[in-house]
């Protein structure tokens, strides 16, 4: 519920690649902090536990949430002297092997996600894995234990965004080295294993060295998408998530492939990559755009956007009028309260999920237990008040979410008209400077696709 309230959409592949019987880990890098978590617990097939720092258990809504979903907690050695640790070195590590002890014996019969990384972050690459889930696996393995560990891709649109969209990828479960496959307890197991993890992170989650790097391939990868249908008439739509995230794979496995043969000439191309990156952002377009459709057909979207956010306004004016005076002003509180509780960004998301848990109902139950009390004459074009209490306080529950949900759509209805609006008037009264934009697409195009099909310049 949280996720599918959270994000406007979530992809979910691979499901099929999770065993049906047995056990094992689901191994995750951990860009977006307990969103992480919430999407693969929500989307995996099968009940997952999880391990979790010990101070989340202590966070109001989350603690509830973790025990409720049977989440065991770990104590680490960077977390000493939090409230809640155990008093000394040696009791941590008894109560940590305690721990790590229920999660392998979870391990042997149903399934338990980590996330190596050991802490989330907002890089765009890996960050050092610790040893931690490679022990877990060699002690799921430990007598006679068959333990599946699956890659768990995750991929998001904008991740701290409200209402952006989110791809999880279950991946098949990795085959080990015959060697690693034999005896969990040779000395070199944890190490050997801690390297096998991290390739397969690499090959589901595409880390790059930067942002700035990241936003080149991505921009390579939308406008190789647009040139080829513009190339072949074709009239593009927004690209789901799985192709975003497959496209994207194999432009950085071609970026790499290409700057071993030919560094400077893959560095001036990207550098052509980010100056026609820059120009479309200013512009507020995208690459589908530069080509455009038939005026009738933009100004008829648009006409319809425009007819149903006016119809909804007319029509509903009630519920239009109740969204945003109780649910927009909760909204910003949820994102004011997560700005500030959060430490870094990466935390965001999660924390809105949290608040927005509480702080939405919590204004629905306000407001509908004052209108319901305030509520004792007829309104305008009635003459029939409900004399039960509880009777006009659900009904006034019932609009508070029904105006959520209705809110959403017309703001979004706004947005994208807002948009549409902007794109047809750049396009419409800067045609020289589209043209130019259009002319170095399909440069960078010929270009990208040329270092494809030749890959070795000798």
């Amino acid at each position: 519920m949280l996720a599918r309230l959270f994000f406007r959409r979530v992809e979910v592949t691979g499901r099929e690649n999770v065993p049906q019987d047995g056990g094992g880990l689901l191994v995750a890098w951990h860009p977006n902090g307990l969103a992480d978590g919430i999407l693969i617990l929500g989307f995996c097939p099968r009940p997952v536990t999880f391990g979790a720092r010990h101070g989340l258990f202590r966070l109001p809504i989350v603690g509830w949430l973790l025990r409720g979903v049977g989440a065991v907690p770990l104590y680490r050695a960077r977390d000493r002297g939090e409230a809640g640790a155990p008093a000394s070195d040696r009791e941590r590590r008894a109560a940590n092997h305690r721990s790590v002890a229920a999660l392998a014996r979870a391990a042997r019969q149903s399934f338990v996600a980590i996330f190596p990384e050991g802490a989330t972050h907002d890089e765009p690459s890996l960050l050092e894995l610790r040893a931690g889930a490679a022990r877990l696996f060699q002690l799921a393995r430990e007598n006679g234990g068959d333990p599946a560990l699956v890659p768990v891709g995750l991929h998001y649109e904008r991740k701290h965004r409200f209402r952006s969209r989110a791809l999880v990828t279950f991946h098949p479960p990795v085959e080990l080295p015959a060697d690693l496959a034999g005896d969990p307890s040779m000395d070199t197991f944890v190490e050997r294993m801690t390297g096998v993890i991290e390739e397969q992170l690499v090959d589901v989650t595409h880390p790059t060295e930067s942002w700035g790097i990241h936003r080149a391939m991505e921009r390579v990868r939308s406008l190789v998408r647009a040139e080829t249908a513009a190339r072949a008439g074709e009239r593009l739509r927004r690209a789901p998530m799985r192709e975003r995230d497959e496209g994207f794979a194999r432009v950085w496995t071609g970026y790499g492939t290409r700057s071993a043969i030919d560094p400077e000439g893959t560095a001036s191309l990207l550098d052509r990559v980010r100056r026609y990156d820059d120009a479309l952002r200013l512009l507020g377009l995208n690459d589908r755009e530069l080509d455009g459709v038939p005026l009738a057909r933009t100004v008829l979207r648009l006409g319809l956007l425009g007819a149903e956010a006016l119809v909804m306004l007319l029509l509903l004016p009630t519920v239009v009028l109740v969204g945003n005076l109780i649910n927009l002003p909760a909204a910003l509180l949820v994102a004011l309260g997560a700005k500030k509780l959060s430490k870094t960004r990466k935390e965001q998301a999660g924390l809105k999920m949290m608040l927005g848990l509480v702080i939405l109902p919590t204004a629905w139950i306000v407001a509908s237990l004052a209108v319901g009390i305030a509520w004792t004459e007829p309104l305008p074009g009635f003459d029939w008040v409900p004399e039960a209490l509880w009777v006009r306080v659900a009904g006034m529950l019932g609009l508070c979410s029904a105006s959520a949900l209705l809110g959403l759509r017309y703001h979004r209805l706004i947005a994208e008209l807002g948009h549409g609006l902007r794109a047809l008037w750049t396009v419409g009264l800067r045609t020289g400077t589209v043209e130019r934009l259009r002319r170095r697409r399909a440069e960078l195009y010929d270009e990208v696709i040329g270092l494809a099909e030749d890959p070795d310049p000798a």
